[in-house]
């Protein structure tokens, strides 16, 4: 029973040091970088496939998809930018995403400490200009700090037998694992939480590669929660963005369930012709389902926006409502 407390507590400020030390990173990078935000959301967004490129250079900027999609839920409700941009901007945040899945599958948690010693002395030293290094290098270490967390639960599910035969049991089941993915991403609103807890799984041969490959696309569905979230007060426009990015996500994860092991074979192949290192096949997943994705639906789009629109229609002024306004 104190085991699985222990395991619980763990997770739990593990999973929390994550989200917090991606929120910090990303928020001083945002705050740093919100007038080039603004200015490229706003210059090159002219069609999808700059909108695309936009996307993935401003989310591995300021590292999270979050800040990307909701301002251009923001966006594209005020008129600024059109639909079919808003669309490329959110196929582009997907992939610069998992650059955070790509830096946590670097073995370097045991080094949080220093990262975090370093971020200190910049932050509160007497260096002003280098305080928002500082500041960004304490997301980082806060992100690596609940790693190590997550990884000393590792340790305690490979020595109970019950909890780890439990976990291998269930790890076969394609559904569930993916179930859990979706389900445990929602309740934390942060895929990195999910995805570092995944690495660290696989990486010390506690789930098969298939269950790893299965709470990651979990994970990519459970993501989608925040821009939902976000979309509640906005008009048609920002809920057609917002589905945009829930259906894309959707349909990427049915897509890859129907060539499963022809995916996991592929991840596999690609990650050992770039560098053989199997820690990385989690993070390699991450990218390559939201590169296919991508790949599948940039020459689409406009097909795409149409369906968007005809899901999520303009809401109808009532005719006493029009008489009002014009009268």
């Amino acid at each position: 029973m104190l085991t699985i407390v222990t395991i619980l507590l763990n997770f739990i400020t593990g999973s929390f040091l994550i989200v917090f030390g991606v929120n910090v990173l990303g928020r001083t990078l945002e705050h740093a970088n919100s007038q080039l935000l603004n200015n490229a959301m706003h210059l090159f967004t002219k069609n999808r496939w700059t909108s695309f490129l936009i996307g993935i250079f401003l989310t591995g900027l300021v590292q999270s998809s979050t800040a990307v999609t909701i301002l251009t839920i923001g966006f594209v409700d005020s008129g600024i930018i059109q639909l079919g941009s808003a669309v490329g901007i959110v196929y582009g945040a997907n992939i610069g995403t998992t650059l955070t899945a790509q830096l946590m599958s670097f073995n370097i948690s045991q080094y949080a400490w220093y990262i975090l010693i370093a971020s200190s002395i910049l932050s509160f030293g007497p260096f002003k200009k280098l305080k928002t290094t500082g500041n960004a290098l304490a997301g980082i270490g806060l992100l690596f700090s609940g790693l190590n967390i997550l990884g000393k639960s590792v340790v305690f599910i490979k020595e109970n037998i019950l909890i780890a035969q439990w976990l291998q049991s269930h790890a076969d089941n394609l559904w569930f694992c993916l179930f859990i993915g979706l389900i445990v991403t929602m309740l934390v609103q942060s895929s990195s939480a999910t995805v570092g807890m995944t690495i660290l799984l696989f990486n010390n041969g506690l789930l098969p590669f298939s269950a790893a490959v299965a709470l990651t696309l979990g994970d990519n569905v459970g993501s989608c929660i925040t821009a939902q979230i976000a979309s509640i007060r906005s008009g048609t426009a920002g809920k057609r963005t917002a589905w945009a990015h829930t259906i894309y996500n959707i349909i990427g994860v049915i897509l890859v369930i129907l060539i499963f092991p022809q995916f996991c074979t592929f991840v596999h192949f690609f990650t050992h012709l770039v560098n053989g290192d199997s820690n990385r096949l989690v993070a390699n997943t991450h990218t390559i389902f939201n590169l296919l994705s991508a790949v599948i639906f940039l020459p689409i789009s406009k097909y795409y926006v149409k369906f968007l629109e005809y899901i999520v229609p303009e809401k109808k002024i009532p005719l006493q409502a029009q008489k009002g306004k014009n009268g």
